[in-house]
């Protein structure tokens, strides 16, 4: 719930949302929302502030735009690589052309290396 800090007092802070409800929390349950230029963003990685609240405001954001499905009667090319998609046309190279695949997961410390080749392995495994 978006919310403005009315007040603090030690570690609890009193705030308001705008349907105008007021209510104190511990400070440490708060956290903080990002720019409205961030509305809808793509590339969660951009967020100033990158928390639970941030990721789910934005997903729903997006989702209720239906701006959450990037592929719908697009090419792959002309679109941002997806992880699911590079993964299923490798796959589909090996089973049609019967030719070696590879596929180079790279990005900085914490980018989701790991995680993304997990999914990846599942994938073609299921």
């Amino acid at each position: 719930v978006a919310a403005e800090i009315k007040s603090t007092k030690g570690d609890m802070i009193t705030v308001v949302s705008s349907k105008g409800v007021e209510k104190t929390i511990k400070k440490d349950d708060a956290q903080q929302m990002n720019p409205p230029k961030f509305d809808k963003t793509e590339d969660m990685a951009n967020l100033t502030f990158l928390n639970d609240a941030s990721v789910l405001t934005n997903l729903r954001a997006r989702y209720f735009s239906m701006m959450i499905y990037m592929y719908i009667g697009k090419r792959r090319n002309e679109m941002p690589p997806h992880l699911f998609a590079v993964s299923d046309e490798a796959y589909r190279n090996m089973t049609n052309d019967r030719e070696n695949q590879s596929m180079l997961i790279t990005g900085e410390s914490g980018a989701g290396k790991t995680e993304n080749t997990k999914k990846v392995i599942s994938y073609f495994a299921i």
